[in-house]
């Protein structure tokens, strides 16, 4: 009986040791963004690691890389796939070149064309339908076997930065503009523009070299950083092609299955808030940046010509009925969110009257 109690006790023993261990394991990973140093993601994401960090007790460590550090910015996604980095920070619409449906998550034109602002995209990623949607897509219709996440908001983007303003949609489909690849870049080729797909790291030689007439980038704070203004002084925010824009994480599928479930849920946690986080971040920033470019850097603020949103709304129902019609999983993703935006959006138009007031009453 001493001998069976014995050898009870070392293997209790030896179970809770291995269970030690296995609590202090700790994963080291790389994950690379699609932008340069000193662009405002890189310090969300190193506010991202941070608290994964310090919420896993140090058992998951992420070390954050600029854009171009071991992949170029577009190659994000197929890199994490292939394992080549464990992690990386990218938009969604980045593989509209594999599947139209990929600027729906990430930016999806005005909305939609359904109504839906970003707490109204968002309240459907989390509440209808939209993250089984979004797994679909990245590990069923892209085949790639990754566990991605939306974790940053950081739109509205602007229209963008021109030398002179621009009174008409006419003069604005003769400039070579810089847009964002996919959707955005649909819509203004059927608008008869003549859009330059570049990543961040090649934006400001294109435009000192005068490659490109105007562009557009991310907000006011992205764009003080890169330093645009020293090229272009004319700046128009009221964008449509992406209103609504958000960046995502992905993680390589190997690696996330080798984490235990704790640190799983501390990454969707941390995630989770980043969103959060985020939207803070970038209303205090954004104001504080359009504020120093106006009254320190000499740039002019100007409104979108009259015909530019009746033109960009006209053009972006062409586009979406193009891709309904041959493509299913477009479709899908298009119904869902003008379902919930049926519901959703009688409700967040009333609230954007209380904005208004609101606004107005600061004006008086």
């Amino acid at each position: 009986m001493k001998s069976k109690g014995l050898l009870l006790l070392i293997i209790l023993t030896f179970l809770g040791w291995i269970g030690m261990a296995d609590a202090q394991t700790q994963f080291k990973w790389k994950l690379q963004s699609s932008v340069p140093s000193g662009d405002p993601h890189m310090e969300l994401l190193g506010r991202l690691a941070s608290n994964i960090d310090k919420m896993s007790g140090g058992r998951l460590k992420i070390e954050i890389l600029p854009g171009g550090a071991i992949v170029k910015a577009f190659e994000v996604a197929d890199a994490v796939n292939k394992g080549v980095i464990d992690a990386g920070q990218q938009w969604t619409h980045y593989q509209t070149g594999k599947h139209p449906a990929a600027g729906l998550f990430s930016a999806p034109l005005g909305g939609s064309g359904s109504g839906l602002d970003l707490s109204g995209h968002l309240s459907w990623y989390f509440n209808g339908g939209g993250r089984s949607l979004y797994l679909e897509f990245y590990q069923k219709v892209l085949n790639m076997d990754v566990m991605p996440f939306l974790y940053a908001p950081d739109g509205p983007e602007a229209l963008g930065w021109f030398k002179k303003p621009i009174k008409s949609v006419k003069e604005f489909t003769k400039l070579r503009f810089r847009i964002s690849a996919g959707l955005p870049s649909e819509v203004l080729k059927e608008m008869g523009g003549l859009p330059v797909s570049l990543p961040g790291a090649e934006l400001m030689e294109a435009a000192h070299r005068g490659i490109i007439d105007g562009l557009e980038w991310i907000n006011p704070t992205a764009d003080l950083k890169m330093g645009i203004h020293d090229i272009f002084k004319y700046y128009c925010i009221q964008g449509l092609h992406q209103a609504i824009d958000i960046a995502d994480i992905v993680i390589n599928g190997k690696k996330w299955r080798e984490l235990p479930p704790d640190i799983q849920a501390i990454v969707e946690a941390a995630v989770t808030n980043s969103i959060f986080e985020s939207i803070l971040y970038f209303i205090n920033e954004n104001s504080k940046s359009l504020k120093i470019l106006t009254e320190e850097k000499g740039v002019k603020l100007f409104d979108a010509p009259s015909d530019y949103a009746p033109a960009w709304i006209s053009a972006s129902r062409k586009i979406f009925k193009k891709f309904e019609e041959k493509e299913p999983f477009f479709k899908k993703v298009l119904d869902s969110q003008r379902n919930f935006a049926k519901v959703v959006v009688p409700y967040t138009r009333e609230t954007a009257k209380l904005s208004t007031i609101i606004s107005q009453a600061v004006e008086k």
